[in-house]
């Protein structure tokens, strides 16, 4: 439960949407030396001006990293081993007024400048992805667009931490695109 309720509140703070699970589960000892966090049922619901509308759902999100890496300095780059998504629903919009629904980080009210951003800039790397069984939905009301992939199965593995990097990929979909009246 208390695992549940950082999550929760550490990104609800950070974000203009609600981060919502069923459960959060934190494994050290079945892949040991890795543990395993396995978000299920979460979703992402937009605040205004999207007010409702369903950001991210999917049955499970699940990251595999090295147990050293929750002890880790905030300037340290953090290793993922694995990132794997389930039955995700993406919903992305755009209103005639051409404000997004992904727009969600909340204003800082700081003006950082470009060398304090890139002397505190975040570094991820990981070495394997995959998502399942999902849908990803882009509505653009301003450009009259609409593309819609199902049936989205995507893995790929290499090291994305680099400054360039080099992955190995594969993906399987169902892809339908609109714009005004031609399908």
């Amino acid at each position: 439960g208390k695992i549940d309720d950082i999550i929760k509140n550490k990104v609800n703070e950070n974000v203009n949407a609600t981060l919502d699970f069923v459960d959060a589960d934190l494994s050290l000892f079945s892949n040991f030396p890795n543990a395993t966090v396995t978000l299920e049922k979460v979703s992402l619901v937009n605040k205004a001006p999207f007010e409702g509308d369903t950001l991210f759902a999917a049955n499970a999100v699940e990251l595999k990293l090295g147990i050293s890496q929750f002890f880790k300095e905030s300037d340290e780059p953090i290793k993922i081993d694995r990132f794997f998504v389930d039955g995700a629903n993406v919903n992305v919009k755009a209103d005639s007024e051409e404000r997004a629904n992904y727009d969600i980080a909340m204003d800082t009210g700081s003006a950082e400048t470009e060398s304090t951003a890139s002397e505190s800039s975040f570094t991820l790397a990981m070495d394997e992805y995959s998502i399942q069984n999902s849908k990803i939905v882009y509505d653009d009301r301003s450009t009259n667009m609409n593309l819609t992939i199902t049936e989205l199965n995507h893995s790929g593995s290499g090291d994305l931490s680099l400054a360039t990097s080099e992955l190995d990929t594969k993906t399987t979909a169902f892809v339908s695109f609109g714009m005004d009246s031609t399908n």
